[in-house]
């Protein structure tokens, strides 16, 4: 009798693990597919890197970057990098032009205390990539604009890290690059750039300045 009573306990214990793995398993499945979903809408949406090159000077314009995501920052409480950052080789504001990665309408623009002046592109699959830091903006552009891949929309700056509007100086010159996604709870998620931005890097626009 007790020997019945044990082998009932192991297959009742067998059973529950063998149904919590199926059940871990298969939300394991859905939420990969689900992220599989939003990513893929930013592979879709991308077109350019971020920061042509000159026609005239390459070197002068020149620019890189590395995997900073989720890095410590500490302005403004601790906290994780959700982006990526992209150095200028010349520390110069208003030197760099800045274009939009992909179709869409700008969503969002002006002042963030963390980053600065900044511009907000919504693409055609609902991905927000955002740009911060920038000295200034393209002439003539507002929020609900509609905007082609490579259009510009501003220069490349170092402002940021101050309630006060305009407020320069805190770091060097350099664009971060933000890439959101709502998933279908309409919760905003954030996703690293470095992965889409070593991709763009190979569709590099070439600018006729100097």
């Amino acid at each position: 009798m007790a020997v019945r009573k044990y082998f009932s306990f192991v297959l009742l214990f067998a059973l529950v693990v063998i149904a919590d793995a199926y059940l871990f398993y298969t939300l394991y499945e859905t939420t990969q597919s689900d992220e599989e979903d939003l990513l893929k809408a930013v592979w879709e949406d991308m077109v350019y890197f971020p920061v042509p090159q000159s026609s005239y000077d390459t070197k002068g314009y020149g620019v890189s970057f590395g995997d900073s995501w989720m890095e410590n920052r500490n302005f403004g409480g601790k906290r994780g990098h959700e982006g990526c950052d992209i150095m200028a080789a010349v520390n110069k504001r208003g030197h760099y032009p800045v274009i939009s990665i992909s179709d869409g309408y700008v969503e969002k623009m002006g002042w963030l205390r963390l980053g600065g002046y900044r511009i907000g592109i919504r693409s055609m699959h609902g991905v927000y990539f955002y740009y911060a830091h920038l000295s200034d903006y393209a002439p003539g552009l507002s929020v609900g604009d509609e905007v082609k891949a490579g259009e510009l929309l501003g220069f490349m700056g170092d402002t940021g890290y101050s309630e006060i509007e305009g407020t320069t100086g805190y770091f060097p010159v350099h664009l971060h690059v933000g890439i959101y996604l709502n998933d279908e709870e309409g919760k905003e998620k954030s996703c690293n750039p470095y992965p889409f931005l070593t991709e763009l890097q190979s569709n590099q626009l070439k600018y006729s300045f100097e």
